[in-house]
């Protein structure tokens, strides 16, 4: 259990640092907006308002909005025969800086990738921070994962119905109306990702259905599904916030590791 949930987290902080510099290229200014750390709300706004999504508009549509905003938080719940798995992820898009947390049951796992450093703590670093950049450590890595971006691009072509699915609801402040969202699986090229509950993308069934609840600014602040009696839930959070990811400080560095 502790090596696969480690290297989940592990896998996630490497794959975002790659791709969030992709997105980053993307952003509005190229090498201005780099400089430029406020959130893009103009370019949200914008955008067709959620009522207007249809199957052709619904990805592209989150995923500008998701790159405009340049930063944010999302958190998979997974919920397990043993309890809830949770992975909380912060992204930086410009400074392709990101940070993940996780639990184990041997305790807690924080995974920040700095300016091309990575920094890992964990039970085995005696509560700081080792410098993994090396990939020397001997803890588990892994190079395939998601980002918040690639989870919403990975249904391009593939979604084949979009429709109400109740009244708007209240989520993390804002209002946004819920959407089930069809998917024919045999048109994805990427999987579901953490949405697909741990089924391989070969052996899901013909149709997935997602909810995704979607408020004005067309920002996705919720996605659930449920994969072979796996239910999952993500929440967006944070959008555009200066999420403080920022290297150790010395005094919170080991080069130590336990049992080495």
């Amino acid at each position: 259990m502790r090596t696969t949930r480690l290297t989940r987290a592990l896998t996630t902080a490497l794959v975002v640092s790659t791709t969030a510099a992709t997105a980053a290229a993307c952003a509005p200014g190229g090498e201005t907006a780099q400089a430029d750390r406020t959130p893009a709300a103009s370019t949200a706004s914008a955008q067709p308002t959620a009522g207007a999504l249809t199957t052709e508009t619904l990805v592209p549509t989150l995923s500008d909005v998701m790159v405009a905003a340049r930063s944010l938080t999302w958190t998979t719940t997974t919920t397990t025969p043993s309890g809830p798995d949770v992975d909380v992820v912060d992204v930086d898009m410009i400074q392709s800086n990101n940070r993940v947390r996780t639990a184990v049951p041997e305790g807690t796992v924080e995974v920040r990738s700095v300016d091309g450093r990575r920094f890992v703590k964990a039970p085995g670093t005696r509560g700081k921070f080792y410098d993994d950049t090396r990939g020397d450590s001997g803890l588990p890595t892994v190079a395939v994962g998601v980002d918040p971006v690639r989870a919403v691009r990975a249904l391009y072509g593939a979604v084949i119905a979009v429709r109400p699915a109740g009244a708007p609801a209240d989520v993390d402040g804002a209002s946004a109306q819920p959407y089930d969202v069809v998917v024919a699986t045999s048109r994805l090229t990427d999987g579901l990702g953490d949405l697909g509950g741990g089924v391989p993308r070969e052996q899901l069934p013909t149709t997935v259905t997602l909810t995704y609840w979607i408020d004005q600014q067309n920002r996705l602040l919720r996605a659930t599904s449920n994969v072979a009696g796996t239910p999952v839930e993500m929440t967006f959070t944070h959008w555009g916030a200066d999420l403080g990811i920022t290297a150790p400080t010395e005094d919170q560095m080991t080069n130590q590791l336990a049992g080495a």
